[in-house]
């Protein structure tokens, strides 16, 4: 299996830190997501590409910091999510890590009339490290979601889409608590520490 890893840097994760202080709004479009903050400053998050090699492609979320007029301009058309909570400031923020791989499948037809008896494709899939096969040709690690929680634990998901590309920002309680739960995230008890181990694939930013 060739392994690859496509994932946020340093600089990206003192952006992803940010995001503790308190926020003022957020405005979210299908490609980028800005958080602006009390302090006067913002947070743009978006998706990055990249060619990992010939037909295998990754996508990874990333941010910058922004300041000055640029971290007071509106979004244009951009969606706003009711984030009030996280006004409070003190968050926790938790970057959790994906995976894309490629592996071989049978090709099926739901036409009777093809005949597609030994025939394989190789596929481009997504998901968690987890649900990598073990027969997989190759597979790129990546941060695909971060998940923001107030004081008070409500909170706010970021996360790639399944349409790779697109943004999610999700404040639904059973929402969040279900992609926790599926990502076998258990908080650690000290929330104020700059790193820690919260699960395999969810160091806390």
């Amino acid at each position: 299996m060739r392994e690859y890893r496509f994932q946020a840097g340093d600089e990206n994760i003192e952006v992803f830190r940010r995001l503790r202080g308190a926020w003022r709004d957020v405005q979210a479009t299908e490609h980028a997501v800005l958080v602006r903050l009390a302090d006067g400053s913002a947070v743009r998050l978006e998706v990055d590409r990249h060619d990992i090699e010939p037909g295998f492609a990754a996508v990874c979320l990333v941010g910058e910091a922004l300041t000055g007029d640029d971290a007071h301009d509106e979004v244009p058309h951009a969606e706003r999510s009711d984030t009030s909570d996280l006004g409070l400031g003190g968050n926790d923020v938790v970057l959790f890590t994906g995976a894309t791989w490629l592996a071989t499948t049978s090709v099926e037809s739901a036409d009777e009339r093809v005949d597609t008896s030994g025939m394989e494709a190789v596929l481009q899939q997504a998901g968690t490290p987890v649900d990598v096969p073990e027969d997989a040709e190759a597979v790129c690690l990546t941060h695909d979601a971060l998940v923001i929680a107030s004081p008070i634990g409500t909170g706010c998901l970021i996360r790639i889409a399944s349409i790779a590309g697109r943004l999610e920002v999700i404040t639904d309680r059973a929402v969040i608590a279900a992609f926790l739960t599926m990502r076998s995230y258990a908080s650690n008890d000290d929330d104020s520490a700059a790193e820690h181990d919260a699960a395999p694939d969810a160091p806390s930013a």
